[in-house]
Formats: C-alpha cells, structure tokens, sequence
C-alpha cells in the first residue's frame, strides 16, 4: 500500500519512530491499550491492530517554510498527541512534510503526497497543527479542505485551533476567521521587516546580496542582526574592480560583448555569489554592465516581490518614488560616470539591432527556431541541438539528467504541429461560442472609456501644473524643505507617469476599430490550422516562418515539457511532451484584439517517440482476457473492430507483454481462456 506513495514528503526515520513513540504514549494515557502494538510490524499489521482496537485512520501534514527552521518534529508530536485524544491512529508511513517550503506555494511534495493519500481513502482524517500549515492564503486552505476533504466524507482537524470539520456549525466560521487573522499578521510583519531594512540601509549596512565587486565589512560594535550574525556594510573588492573596470573599458573601446565576456572569464571575473562558484554567464556579464551602483548609486525598494497565486511564484512590482531610498557613496564608485553612460549608450544601440545568425544558412527552418521551447521535464532545462548533423535535440543536462536521452527535432515539431492541428480542428466551435457570449467592448463601452479618457485628460493637466508650481519653488527654503519639495516632485511625477499609461491602454482600445466575431475567429482558426498543417509536413514557405513561429508559441505558452522515459523491461526509451493549450490566447493575438472572453488553458500530450503497438495494446486486452473472461480469438476480433490489425497470436503476445512490463508471473490460464474450442 505504501509502496505506490512517493518518497518526497515523506518523513524522515527519525520522524517516524519519535512520532509513533509520543502516539503510543499519548494512547496509553488516554485509555487505548497499547500492549500488543506491532512496533516492528507493516504498515498492515499496523492497521489491522487500529482496526481491531476501532481506532479511526489518520494522516499528518506538516509545513515549516524558514530554511532554518526545525518545527516539523514538534508539529508531528503535537498532532498524534491531539489524534490519540480522539482515538484515532496515525501510521508512520502517512505522514507527510513540506521543510522549508512557503505554504503559498501549491506545489509541495508533502502537499501532493497528502492529496494522493486522501485520493486514495487510504485515511478517514487529516490533521494539522494550524490550518495555515495547509496554505498561507486563507481561501486556498478553505478550498482545499471543502473539496479535497469534506466533499469525500473525510474529516479535518487543526490540533491547536480546535477546528473539527465533524462539527458542521462552526468549522467554517473558525477556520475563515483563523485565516484572516493569519494573513493580516504576515502582511503587517512585512511592513514592519521593509520598514526595518530601508533604515538599515540609510544606515549604510549591508541589505540583501551585493553585486560583483563587492564584498562584506563587519562593522565592530554593531548591534548583531536578528539571527545572531555580526553586522555588515559592503565595501569595494579591489580586485574584482579591476576586471570590472577593464571590462567596462573593453566595451566603450568597441570590443564586441561576446569577446568582452570571454576575456573577463578568462583573467579571472568574479560572478554573483549565489551563482555558486559558477563562471558569470553572457547574460548575467551583460546586466552586470548595466548595474548603476557600480557608479556609487545604491537604489533600495525601486521593486518590491508580490506573490501570485495564479503563478505560483514571486513576481516584482515597481514601486513610486516615495517609496525608494537612494544613498549615493564614493566610497563604492567603481566606474566613472562618463563611462558607465558611454556603455549603456552601447548596450542599448545593440539591443536593438538584430543578431547576426552563427551560421549563415539558405533558408530558415521553423524547427532552429523553435528548438529552445522545448525543455526537459525533469531538470526543467531547455533542450539544445546535438547530433553531429544536427537534427536531434538533447536536455543542456545530458551528463546529469537521468532521464538521459537524444530526441528527433524535426519528427517532435511535426507531431507537436499535427496535436495543435487537431486540437484547433476539434474545438473550433467552442472557441466561437465562448467569444459569441463576451464581446470585447460593444458601443455603450466606447462611451463609457471615451468618458474615462476625458477625465484622465483632466487629470493629467492637473498633474502637470502641479509639478510646473513645485518647479517655481525649487532652491528655496532650508535644505530640509528642498528635500521634501524633490520627493514631492518625484512623487507626482509618478502619478503622472501613472495616468499616462492609462490613458494610452484606453486610447489604444477605443482606436480598435475591429472587433473579434465569431466569424472572425473560425477564419483565424482555420488559417492557424492551415498553417500548423504546412509545418507539420515540411512545407512552409519562407516568408511564413515567423508567422508559424509565433502561432506556435501563443498556442503552446513557450514551453513544451519534454519527458524521455524507460520502456519497461526494455532498453529503448519513449518520448511524450506535454504542454498547456492556449486557444483563446492565440487567437486573439493573431487578431490582435483585445476581447474578454476567457477560455482555460487546457493540457495536452503528444507522443514524440511513441511505444511500440504491443506496449499500448496491453491495457486493453489485459481488460479483454482477464476481466471480460475473452478468448484470445474473441479479443482479437474485438480489437479488429476498433480498428487495430492483429490476430489471436498477437493477442497472446501483448498479453505476455502486459505482465513482463509490471514485473509480474502470467497467469496460468485454461486452454482458449475456458472457452469451448469453436467447430470449423
């Protein structure tokens, strides 16, 4: 039963027999007899002794997210204490634990783990210290507790909450109030920790990473930091300076950036270190170019992390100005304004200039320019082009990754583009009926933006005058008063800055004279399928390339999840790639119209190195010969039916092969399954 469990999230050794000795404790305590507990017995003689003593079975889920932290035991022992309170018993092998995971994240292997257990019914209950061990977000851990428990028929516990979904009146009320509470604390300790750090950092300490060239000061007599660690400020790395500034030198003189990158590599460039010990990357060399504190300009709080939900992940949101600190330091200059502003004029003239191809080929193929969008499922790395004539592709891992392997680039393009091609050919209608119920802005909507667009115009001129008056005053007054009257400047012009680019979005959407109709969109439709089609068997034109590429990527999101797996009891391998359906999207990016109609991404598979007949086969006639009770002649011609071309001897053999791919003896079965032999 726990063999088909996945180790990840599991508890460790010591989790498991600490837990069980604090449960059988408790047990004793609480009235249950614990004298003939199999200890050392499985998981079976473990749960035929619960049921024997009418225990109910449970599960534990525990989440710490400090990488220091080490609550997981404690969490452990105060949840089996509570579960044998109730008389319910925890088995050692479902207990499950995320360390060092934020519970704002969806995706944790002991949050997965739990949900195959309960997937399962292999528990009545779930327990939990707080519900916030199940997600940070309150409406995440509502959700996930309604549907994932309470609409199964199981039951939840918070241990130190007494939150008891058995109780029906008041579960809801306590767990939403408990999460609101939570949220508020965390969002309120924030402000205080970003409060704490722009102080610090006017201060001159050290906050957060430093870029190269820097390096860590202790500053003696300071006050320690919360965790104990003496105090720093940064300092300039004499030596990575010099390669800094050579580098610098290097680009404004004209050397090409490719060049430049190699040559600090190669004298001995330091990289960033969280890089690891890792050499500085092109792409890491080129913002480092671009870094003005390099200049003694030390900007804090000009972005701030925000997590989203929908992406399971940080993303960054830039903040006004009256949120920024900026401490200007000669002391960590490096590199002269005149040349930091002759580099980035560089940087940005070949930013936007075109890359010359490598290679100079006759005709661009859509299968070089799509390569990089497929990446390895498990080391989540793009695959780069391998083979000595350059047709395969392989994960950038492929000495490391264990699902090693070498995939056909032309062959996986073609099944991708003939997937998408029947995906569009198959949903055509829904895709209309969804834009038929949502227009994207009708005529009543045009006024109402052309109403907005008027007063952002209002406010706009407001804020213009405004910063003409504060300009006026500018060099008056103490210098106090100068500095406040600066950070209302910048303040305003933010606003400004604000109310600008939303008058432009407006303006760009009432200038939309085109709509997106049904019509429009079947047409759309079946000029992408057309075009897939085209790709699919080789026979794009030239000037159709780029078009195809980007149908491709809208449709796909840019990304196709490539997974090489290991044919059972084979050698060779086969390939599936799987990738989130964009229909909508690509849709109303080729039309390039705006719409609010919204259609979720679907999951899709194709295989790219697909399994032999015999291996796909096996379910089915596994289900014809051992549950149905069919001949091999009877399955046979039921497999012809739908289409396949075999005969009873192949049957038989799929139906060896059923077995030797699970590792399992065939079953010893009558002559003709137990059928009478038919007359000729």
């Amino acid at each position: 039963m726990n063999s088909e469990l996945p180790n990840a999230g599991a508890a460790s050794a010591d989790q498991r027999s600490q837990a069980i000795a604090e449960w059988l404790k408790a047990a004793f305590v609480h009235g249950i007899d614990t004298a003939n507990f199999p200890t050392s017995g499985s998981l079976l003689d473990q749960l035929a002794w619960a049921k024997a003593q009418q225990l109910e079975i449970g599960m534990v889920l525990s989440r710490f997210s400090s990488k220091l932290g080490h609550s997981t035991s404690a969490q452990l022992i105060e949840c089996v204490q509570g579960a044998a309170a109730r008389r319910i018993f925890i088995p050692p092998d479902y207990l499950c634990v995320d360390e060092g995971v934020s519970g704002r994240k969806s995706r944790r292997d002991g949050l997965e783990r739990a949900k195959q257990i309960l997937g399962a019914k292999l528990v009545r209950v779930i327990l939990v210290y707080k519900v916030s061990r199940l997600f940070r977000v309150g409406y995440k851990g509502f959700a996930f507790v309604q549907e994932e428990v309470v609409d199964e028929g199981l039951r939840a516990i918070s241990v130190s909450q007494a939150i008891d979904t058995s109780d029906e009146k008041t579960w809801k009320m306590l767990m939403y109030l408990h999460g609101l509470s939570d949220e508020m604390l965390l969002g309120t300790i924030a402000d205080h920790v970003r409060s704490g750090q722009k102080q610090l950092f006017q201060q001159g300490y050290t906050v957060g990473a430093l870029p190269v060239g820097y390096r860590r000061v202790e500053v003696p007599g300071a006050r320690p930091t919360n965790l104990g660690r003496p105090r720093t400020m940064p300092a300039v790395d004499a030596e990575l300076a010099r390669h800094i500034l050579i580098a610098f030198e290097d680009v404004r003189s004209g050397m090409p950036l490719g060049r430049a990158w190699k040559k600090y590599r190669a004298a001995g460039g330091g990289s960033d270190p969280r890089a690891k010990g890792r050499p500085i990357s092109y792409n890491a060399f080129r913002r480092m170019l671009s870094n003005g504190r390099y200049t003694g300009v030390w900007v804090f709080g000009r972005k701030r992390n925000v997590w989203s939900n929908k992406r399971d992940g940080v993303r960054q949101i830039e903040q006004p100005d009256t949120e920024v600190v900026v401490v200007i330091s000669e002391e960590l200059r490096i590199v002269d304004d005149v040349l930091f502003t002759a580099v980035q004029a560089i940087l940005a003239d070949r930013k936007q200039r075109t890359r010359a191809p490598k290679r100079t080929k006759e005709k661009i193929a859509l299968v070089d320019l799509v390569t990089d969008l497929f990446v390895c499922q498990h080391c989540r790395e793009r695959f780069y082009q391998a083979g000595s004539d350059g047709s395969w592709m392989r994960c950038k891992n492929a000495d490391l990754c264990p699902r090693e392997g070498i995939v056909k680039r032309h062959e996986s393009l073609s099944a991708v583009c003939r997937q998408l091609a029947e995906s569009l050919q198959r949903d055509k209608a829904l895709v209309a009926e969804v834009i038929e119920r949502s227009i994207a802005v009708d005529a009543d909507g045009d006024q109402e933006l052309k109403s907005q667009v008027r007063s952002l115009q209002r406010q706009i001129a407001q804020r213009n005058a405004k910063i003409a008056d504060l300009a006026d005053l500018a060099g008056q007054g103490s210098e106090e008063d100068r500095a406040t009257l600066k950070a209302k400047i910048r303040a305003t012009q933010a606003d400004l800055a604000t109310l600008v680019a939303e008058k432009t979005r407006l303006d760009g959407l009432i200038a939309c004279a085109m709509r997106l109709t049904p019509d429009d969109a079947r047409q759309i439709l079946e000029e992408m399928q057309s075009l897939l089609q085209q790709a699919a068997d080789g026979e794009l034109g030239e000037q159709a390339v780029y078009r195809a590429l980007s149908i491709f990527k809208a449709l796909t999101g840019g990304q196709i999840l490539v997974d090489i797996q290991q044919r059972p009891a084979r050698k060779k391998t086969v390939v599936q790639a799987t990738f989130e359906l964009h229909l909508l999207d690509a849709v109303s990016y080729v039309a390039g119209v705006a719409t609010d109609a919204q259609l979720p991404a679907t999951t899709a598979q194709v295989w790219l190195r697909p399994p032999p007949r015999s291996d796909q086969l096996t379910e089915r006639v596994h289900h014809l010969i051992d549950i149905e009770g069919r001949s091999f002649r009877d399955a046979a011609k039921m497999l012809q039916a739908e289409g396949h071309q075999v005969n009873s001897g192949n049957v038989w053999t799929i139906y060896q092969r059923y077995y030797e791919m699970r590792g399992l003896p065939v079953p010893d079965r009558p002559y003709n399954n137990g059928h009478p032999r038919e007359s000729k």
